[in-house]
């Protein structure tokens, strides 16, 4: 389990990006923002980083108190991987073609999505594939 706390969070574009892009990007006419699909995602990516945010208390308090964490471990990182790869992939989308080609530092906030897009694939992949971790967790629980 161990390997998958080392791996812990993804880092990348979290839900204050997304909800910042999509408070900025005009999508069909209208900001993002006032989309139902965009408030849906939105809503799911925070719902996503707080219970995240309270897996890794938890694993700090286990560690803490000189425990080994638990499965919420594994937990930790199929979440934040996942949504990793939905925030970059949504990122992307909503800047279009702007979020593909824009690499120096004007296109900075373009960037995060890039990088987030393939840096979410080694992620879900380091300390064990979401298949494995799915089959493990029941067992260690």
């Amino acid at each position: 389990m161990n390997e998958r706390l080392a791996v812990g969070d993804a880092s990348g574009p979290d839900f204050e990006e997304a909800f910042s892009l999509a408070r900025g990007q005009d999508l069909n006419g209208k900001l993002a923002i006032e989309n139902d699909a965009v408030r849906e995602k939105l809503a799911d990516w925070y719902c996503q980083q707080s219970g995240l945010k309270y897996a890794k208390y938890r694993n700090i308090s286990a560690l803490s108190r000189g425990e080994t964490p638990g499965p919420q471990s594994s937990i930790t990182k199929i979440v934040s991987g996942n949504k990793l790869q939905e925030i970059a992939n949504f990122g992307l989308d909503m800047l279009d073609s702007a979020g593909i080609l824009r690499t120096d530092e004007e296109g900075a906030d373009q960037s995060m999505y890039q990088y987030g897009f393939y840096g979410a694939a080694g992620i879900r992949i380091a300390g064990g594939t979401d298949e494995i971790l799915k089959i493990l967790f029941p067992s260690r629980c």
